[in-house]
């Protein structure tokens, strides 16, 4: 059973101001089928979230889930193939140089990226209406509209929330 952004149905009981206990009663129904009755045979219930910090804590105690897996921000060569990926049926001008483009995205996440993409690909068309090959000018301007969802601080938070959940785990 996989859970994406599991801080959305789990965050930890009394953070949201929920008057009507809603999420409260979730996250204890999610707990109770997860400890369950009768052990279950075959199952692995996998969850990701960018919201660690906000995850109740009862969920992350032995029994539960057992590994904790932190995705670093992708790195220079990872956001290069991002851009390789979002832009493979992009028509490109020659000046756009997609390495330039890895470095000046220092924080930016798979997303981000895909963002900056799309937008400088709007930029494009907005000039003349018609398909036109995108060139390195439209990257920097959409750079200039997207910005990176991760800080240095951000990403420094995170890895000390992952070393202190898997003490937790261990």
């Amino acid at each position: 059973v996989f859970f994406d952004e599991i801080d959305s149905i789990a965050p930890a009981r009394g953070y949201r101001t929920d008057t009507t206990g809603v999420t409260d009663r979730m996250v204890n129904q999610l707990l109770a089928e997860m400890d369950g009755i009768i052990p279950l045979q075959n199952v692995v219930v996998i969850a990701a979230t960018n919201r660690p910090d906000i995850i109740d804590p009862a969920l992350l105690r032995p029994g539960r889930f057992d590994r904790l897996v932190y995705v670093p921000p992708p790195d220079k060569a990872a956001r290069l193939e991002i851009f390789k990926i979002h832009l493979r049926n992009t028509p490109l001008a020659e000046d756009v140089d997609l390495e330039k483009l890895a470095e000046k995205t220092e924080g930016y996440t798979g997303a981000d990226i895909e963002a900056v993409c799309r937008e400088a690909v709007l930029l494009a068309l907005r000039e003349e209406f018609k398909v036109r090959p995108v060139s390195m000018r439209h990257f920097e301007e959409a750079l200039k509209v997207v910005p990176p969802s991760l800080r240095p601080e951000d990403i420094k938070r995170y890895e000390e929330l992952s070393r202190e959940l898997k003490r937790a785990l261990a």
